[in-house]
């Protein structure tokens, strides 16, 4: 029986990962700062990596595992132990190049939105860092 080509193929996938900074501790009262990331606050970043795979599923679980391995702690130069810690897969797309090269798309995604909604409140939205100072909402 021939093997199915669909399934012995192997693809590239862009995954989106998420991770959450944890800190623990009270920082240093002598080495607070203007940089010092307030603890009311939290801090998650959003990871994009590549997987090559034969199916999305298991582009997930390898990049579900690859996101495990990565979770690491250090202490920061305030005297807290940061810990980031993998919080979720987000989504997942093959991509459609085998071959990178400049301009190559690696991720994307379809927004829906309000009609009446802007480009600026999408900003505003979902990349506030994006935002120059002067843009921000008061």
């Amino acid at each position: 029986m021939e093997p199915n080509l669909q399934e012995s193929q192997i693809n590239w996938y862009a995954v989106k990962i998420l991770f959450e900074s944890i800190h623990f501790g009270n920082p240093l009262p002598d080495k607070i700062d203007e940089h010092y990331y307030d603890n009311n606050k939290k801090l998650f970043e959003e990871s994009i990596i590549l997987i090559k795979a034969k199916t999305i599923e298991q582009a997930y679980n390898i990049a579900e595992e690859q996101a495990k391995q990565s979770e690491h702690e250090y202490l920061n130069s305030y005297g807290q132990l940061v810990r980031w810690k993998f919080v979720d897969i987000l989504h997942a797309f093959e991509l459609n190049d085998d071959e990178f090269k400049t301009g190559t798309e690696i991720y994307s995604r379809f927004i829906h939105a309000k009609k009446e909604d802007t480009y600026k409140d999408i900003i505003i939205q979902y990349y506030p860092e994006a935002l120059d100072k002067k843009d921000e909402p008061k």
